[in-house]
């Protein structure tokens, strides 16, 4: 009988556990960050909410080492389709102008995103 309560114990607390959020896929994180695109290229002074709500959302399913170098990719990805006109450091700031604890660290074309610090985003 204690078996049987211990095994169901255990089957409970699987069920009932929280899921993890996947890892943003890359259309994802760049629809959430495409409002962004007037800022890191000189074009406002100021992110627009709707960045700072799309950025948001992804550094919050970013928890794993795994899925901050995913999502380090796509943007490193996304910055070299648009070519010269981005600000990097821009790119790197834009938690802190959104009033955000966090570090993006300097994602541009040459970025190793494997090298990325857990606890940077």
């Amino acid at each position: 009988m204690a078996r049987l309560l211990g095994i169901l114990s255990v089957f409970v607390l699987l069920v009932l556990r929280p899921a993890r959020a996947a890892t943003p896929s890359c259309p994802t994180v760049t629809a959430k960050l495409a409002s962004c695109l007037s800022y890191i290229d000189d074009q406002s002074t100021q992110p627009a909410s709707s960045c700072c709500a799309g950025l948001n959302g992804i550094l919050a399913q970013a928890k794993s080492k795994q899925d901050k170098i995913a999502v380090c990719n796509c943007i490193k990805s996304a910055l070299a389709n648009l070519g010269n006109k981005v600000d990097t450091g821009r790119v790197s700031g834009l938690p802190k102008k959104c009033g955000m604890s966090v570090d993006l660290p300097p994602i541009d074309k040459n970025y190793d995103c494997s090298k990325i610090s857990f606890l940077e985003f």
